[in-house]
């Protein structure tokens, strides 16, 4: 018993070096807020964005990464409970139009006649039009408008969704993936 406790302190010991020699990482998400909202108590809907590409490197001395400005947008009418996976309360859906407005820009449909529960722009596989990503503005709003039946009973929804950033941090090691 004591050779395994004292197994357990040399592995913790060894990885808590590891973790102090090899620095940090840290990378800096950019978004908007998501946009929830239930639609009859089973399901909801939610919109948020996500990165159009992969994080960039950014300075040499403290190793970061920050996702670039430009995001997609993702549209998911989920199960309120499991928020993840098939929806099983939908028995029909049609997402008449889905409009954004960034600012005080002019208002952009992405997406009109849609019958799935889930859109990624983006995603060619549901993005035919291939809708160009929009732009992160610090400080800044988008605007949503989202018209939509679901098992017949018509959603109209106006919002806000305000920019935010986050950030992770995570041992360099990690990154380079040398464990």
């Amino acid at each position: 018993m004591k050779h395994v406790a004292a197994t357990k302190i040399t592995v913790f010991a060894v990885l808590l070096g590891l973790l102090l020699a090899s620095g940090c990482t840290s990378v800096t998400l950019r978004g908007y807020a998501p946009f929830v909202r239930d639609l009859d108590g089973k399901s909801e809907l939610c919109i948020s964005t996500y990165p159009a590409g992969f994080p960039t490197e950014v300075g040499r001395k403290r190793a970061g990464y920050e996702t670039n400005e430009d995001l997609y947008f993702q549209v998911f009418i989920r199960d309120i409970k499991k928020r993840a996976g098939p929806n099983p309360h939908i028995e029909s859906v049609c997402i008449h139009s889905f409009t954004c407005r960034i600012g005080d820009g002019p208002p952009e449909l992405l997406l009109s006649g849609y019958t799935k529960n889930f859109w990624m722009q983006g995603n060619p596989q549901a993005d035919k039009r291939v809708v160009p990503p929009i732009s992160y503005h610090a400080k800044g709003r988008v605007s949503i408008e989202m018209d939509l039946t679901l098992n017949g009973k018509r959603y109209s929804f106006k919002g806000d969704m305000p920019a935010r950033e986050s950030r992770i941090v995570a041992p360099t090691f990690i990154k380079n993936q040398t464990l």
